[in-house]
Parts: C-alpha cells; structure tokens; sequence
C-alpha cells in the first residue's frame, strides 16, 4: 500500500453478486440477521470487498484474513491490528472503505436526499446552541450542515473506536466546507485527528484519523481487478 490511508468507494448498482463463500460466520450471521433483503445484500458487497482487498494487502486469502470484533463492536484484523486499520461505512446508494497504516481511521457516508428533513435529529447530535443557530436556517441549508456534521462527527468517534457510545454533542466539528481540519477529542484521553471532508454532489462523506495529512484519493472499488486466488464477486 504505497498511501498511508487508502479510501475505496462502491457503486452498489455496480457490484454484482456476493460471493459468500468468502465470508466468515460470523459475518454471514450478521447479514441473516437484517429483514431486508437490500439491506443484507449491502452488508455481503461491502465485507467482501473489505476482505478482498485485506486479502491483497495481507497476502492471503481473503477467506483466511482473521477478523475479529473488539471492544464497542470495531472489527479489527487479528495480530495486525498495530499496522494496519480499516472502517467501513455504507448509505443506500454507496459504500466507503478506508484502509490504514498510519493509525486508527473512521469513515462515514450519507446520501444527500432533497425530500429528508433533519430538523427533528439537530438535537441528538449537537449541543444546544448549535442546535438553536442550526433550527433558524431554511430547510436545505440545515439539511446540509446536519450531514456535514453527521458524518464527520461519526468519522472522528469510529476513529476514537467508540462510534457514537461517544455522545456527539461532547466535542464540535467545523460545518465550513474548506475540507480538512484538525480535531480534539477528549474519550477517555485527549486525542488529536486530523478530519476530510470526502464529499460530493450525491453524498456527504468524511474520513478522521491519525495519520492523515492529506485528503485520500477516493478509488472505485473494481471487484475483477482481484486475484483469482482471493475470490470474487462476479
């Protein structure tokens, strides 16, 4: 891996069929357990892609790359965890993966929808007067500053390794859209991340780590371009 943090992003109406045969139990257990059907097929493209590239990264199979789930649910490659971290995040539409060696990462995504209204979720996520300046903007307005603030504040708290068991109002994101920042959060220990902005037109998106300088490339996740010694999709 010749970046420090690699992002991939997936097209779901490009990905084709899962192979779960690459999946281990427990993941397949974790794809059983969602009603929808969309929903599980999501699950499988997204944890297969992650194994295929581990597979290439690691140099092994991508049936016999050794995830685990640690602490608050964070999934972490067993025996490699101090080299190399990842995270994953998904929206209807698009999926994201970051890769890193250069420290612990969180990714998050979420579609822009003209139709949604955020109003009702303010509250949940910043603290009261940020809430109160947010609540007086016209609805397309705070609608996009609630997903800058979401998807940055879910990035910095799946990179401090708690997701959202870390109340979001405790620590404050930049809403400007310059596209890079450094943030401090204090859980349990005072910890400084640098915070990208990834997003684009149909997406709000956003990366946070510890080694990261400077804005990733986002690559198209193309499921041919693998192994055939690592499985894939098609």
């Amino acid at each position: 891996m010749s970046e420090p943090v690699e992002i991939w992003e997936i097209c779901f109406e490009e990905a084709g069929a899962v192979d779960w045969q690459i999946l281990d139990p427990r993941e397949i257990a974790a794809a059983d357990a969602f009603i929808h059907a969309d929903d599980r097929y999501r699950y499988g493209v997204m944890h297969t892609a992650l194994r295929l590239r581990l597979s290439e990264l690691l140099d092994t199979a991508a049936e016999a790359v050794p995830i685990l789930v640690g602490a608050h649910g964070r999934p972490f490659v067993a025996g490699r965890a101090a080299e190399i971290d990842f995270n994953i995040s998904h929206s209807r539409r698009t999926g994201l993966i970051a890769i890193s060696r250069a420290g612990t990462v969180g990714i998050d995504v979420e579609d822009r929808d003209a139709a949604a209204d955020y109003a009702e979720m303010v509250d949940t996520i910043f603290e009261q007067h940020e809430a109160a300046c947010l609540h007086r903007l016209e609805k397309s307005v705070r609608n996009d500053l609630f997903l800058r603030g979401w998807t940055r504040k879910e990035a910095v708290a799946k990179a401090v390794g708690t997701g959202f068991l870390l109340d979001p109002k405790l620590f404050r994101v930049p809403l400007d859209d310059r596209g890079s920042w450094s943030v401090s959060v204090h859980s349990p220990v005072t910890r400084q991340l640098a915070l990208i902005d990834l997003s684009s037109d149909a997406r709000a998106a956003a990366v946070a780590g510890a080694g990261l300088q400077n804005r990733p490339r986002v690559r198209k996740f193309r499921f041919e371009r693998t192994s055939a010694r690592a499985g894939s999709l098609r």
